[in-house]
């Protein structure tokens, strides 16, 4: 693999566009099998393929920026540009699919759904400031529970969502739904 940082460097050295279009042609033939294993790994299919487009602009974009000397290091940031990329359009994803309601419409909700046992005051003011206190402190929380029970997503499609097992879905949800209830406490 000195291979490849030997053409990294190369790649900073050269002026020549035509020279520096070979020596990326190399460089990616070397890296995106790599890449490719990572991102597919991570996302499903229709997406993997245009993440992985994503990462490879992003490494091509920055190659005559990298100052690492080693290959370990090249390597270490191809995989950083990988893990942002793909960590963005999950990020995305998420935020697509979830819209959050503004608190006074949610109570409005709440309200009109639980007229067989309505929340008393201080429940609700409890509840507002437990989700107000989960935003603060761990959104990811706050998005696991907002998925599951306002949404009424189900532990499979929050795993699917998310990329991950059912298990973990399944546990994530229970350990925010006890830090949520460990904040109004």
């Amino acid at each position: 693999m000195e291979q490849l940082i030997k053409l990294v460097r190369t790649y900073r050295l050269t002026a020549g566009l035509a020279e520096r279009l070979t020596l990326a042609e190399e460089v990616f033939r070397l890296i995106e099998p790599e890449l490719r294993f990572f991102v597919f790994g991570s996302l499903t299919r229709p997406a993997a393929e245009d993440v992985l487009q994503e990462v490879l602009r992003g490494v091509a974009t920055g190659m005559g920026k990298f100052a690492g000397d080693t290959t370990a290091e090249f390597w270490g940031w191809c995989y950083r540009i990988a893990r942002n990329k793909v960590n963005d359009h999950l990020r995305k994803q998420a935020a697509d699919r979830l819209q959050p309601m503004p608190p006074e419409e949610l109570r409005q909700l709440a309200e009109s759904s639980a007229q067989a046992s309505p929340l008393s005051p201080e429940d609700k003011h409890d509840l507002e400031i437990a989700l107000a206190l989960l935003a603060r402190s761990k959104p990811e929380c706050r998005d696991f529970l907002w998925q599951h029970f306002v949404i009424g997503l189900d532990y499979t499609e929050i795993a699917d969502e998310r990329n991950l097992s059912y298990d973990a879905a399944r546990m994530k949800i229970g350990r925010c739904l006890d830090e949520a209830q460990a904040l109004i406490s």
